[in-house]
């Protein structure tokens, strides 16, 4: 599995290169009224409106800070082909066959990490609140990387889980 890796937070993540569309550099996004702190923005891309995800902020650091190497990844949420996901459930995107793309804020991202399935471990905590916070790889450095789940990522972040005030508006049951 070929990873990209980058720094959320103060620790280094990864996601799955094969989700990766493009890296773009921070760039002005459109402000959403009344969304949570981690959802930074709205992104025009090619046609597509990409809603964008601060990971420092979602990770509890603080939003990340504008660097060179701060970029915008934008992956791609159900990749073609990804025959796990049935679009007629899913009423965001019923009758729809465009690709839902998702962008990610990251300070670092820079390094590509190959690694075999059976060095990744499930992580040693299971958080029902951050379900995106996936298996764990030991570089050969010994450095620590977490694995991030796109779907549980997107699902959490703009979806909200059924016990978040997000879920709620979305389903007309305001706290």
């Amino acid at each position: 599995m070929l990873l990209l890796t980058f720094i959320a937070g103060s620790n280094r993540h990864a996601v799955d290169a094969a989700h990766v569309v493009e890296l773009v550099p921070r760039v002005p996004l459109r402000a959403v009224p009344h969304a949570p702190e981690y959802l930074a923005g709205l992104l025009a891309y090619r046609g597509h409106v990409v809603p964008v995800i601060d990971l420092g902020s979602l990770l509890g650091s603080g939003p990340c800070r504008d660097r060179l190497a701060t970029r915008i990844i934008l992956v791609e949420v159900h990749p073609a082909g990804d025959s796990h996901h049935d679009a007629s459930h899913d009423p965001s995107i019923r009758g729809s066959n465009r690709k839902r793309i998702l962008g990610l804020i990251a300070e670092q991202v820079s390094d590509l990490m190959t690694i075999r399935h059976d060095q990744a471990t499930p992580p040693p905590m299971v958080m029902p609140w951050a379900p995106y916070l996936g298996p764990i790889v030991q570089t050969e450095r010994g450095e620590i990387v977490q694995i991030l789940g796109i779907e549980a990522l997107e699902t959490v972040a703009l979806r909200g889980t059924p016990e978040s005030p997000v879920a709620s508006l979305a389903q007309g049951n305001p706290e």
